[in-house]
């Protein structure tokens, strides 16, 4: 049976973004070198083709670290950088990881053959291109043989692709979801109803990414682990039943709980 999962309004994605900023301030550097560790490792590749598929395979069991620190920091605990490694130890769920990377891996690859087909053209343009060509040239005939419809085909191929696993890899390591394709049309499933929370919170996070440009991108380092984080206080408030705690310093503390256990809070 699919996990049941709550509905919010729109503006509830502004309130995921400020409680991941309110964890990540309690230890910045940390969750900052984890997501600095998860670009190291997916940028291996380049430098030891060989590991790719390794590094692939890899990408789950990081993220899955990073939602693990998370919730210790919402636990009260303190984290380090060895954290984001603990899902490889995690028996029982890691088998599902490793399975869930293969259907990633699978939409990866039909997505670079998506690529391939609608952007053949440019593609060969760029393969053809040599060094006396003017840079002007080059991009003039890139854009002339690219059309709008092509970029919007794939842009919302890979939009499904992300919402497709997004949550479907925290369903799968702490709901315990071992049917892969369930936790994937529950994941459809989740940005269909709280399209509106999904787009405001997406938004943010785009409308930030973009700020960051005039600065060389170097905000990212905080942006993109924040996101990390929101994101997963998302599938909290979202998949996880919500017991209200009364608080003297804060009325809004909710406490989340799983299966009868303490799991962490989140002020969503």
């Amino acid at each position: 049976m699919s996990s049941e999962f709550r509905v919010f309004k729109a503006a509830m994605g502004i309130q995921w973004l400020k409680a991941g900023w309110s964890i990540f301030k309690t230890q910045p550097m940390t969750f900052v070198f984890m997501y600095i560790f998860i670009i190291i490792v997916a940028l291996v590749p380049l430098v030891a083709p060989l590991l790719q598929l390794l590094a692939a395979f890899a990408s789950p069991f990081l993220t899955a670290g990073m939602y693990m620190a998370v919730l210790s920091k919402q636990q009260g605990k303190t984290i380090s950088l060895a954290d984001i490694l603990a899902p490889f130890s995690a028996k029982g769920r890691r088998l599902h990881l490793f399975r869930l990377g293969l259907y990633q891996m699978g939409a990866i690859i039909l997505l670079t053959l998506l690529a391939d087909f609608l952007f053949a053209d440019a593609f060969a343009i760029m393969q053809e291109a040599s060094s006396t060509q003017q840079p002007d040239e080059l991009i003039n005939a890139l854009l002339a043989s690219i059309s709008m419809s092509d970029i919007m085909v794939f842009a919302i191929a890979h939009c499904f692709n992300l919402m497709a696993f997004a949550y479907a890899l925290p369903l799968v390591f702490f709901k315990g979801e071992t049917r892969i394709f369930t936790a994937i049309t529950q994941s459809l499933k989740v940005f269909h109803k709280n399209m509106a929370p999904l787009g405001v919170y997406g938004l943010a996070i785009a409308l930030l990414i973009l700020a960051s440009m005039p600065l060389s991108m170097i905000p990212l380092l905080v942006i993109i682990p924040i996101s990390y984080i929101s994101f997963f206080v998302s599938f909290q408030a979202i998949f996880m039943p919500v017991v209200k705690v009364q608080s003297e310093h804060d009325e809004s503390t909710e406490t989340v709980k799983q299966d009868g256990n303490d799991t962490g809070r989140f002020d969503a």
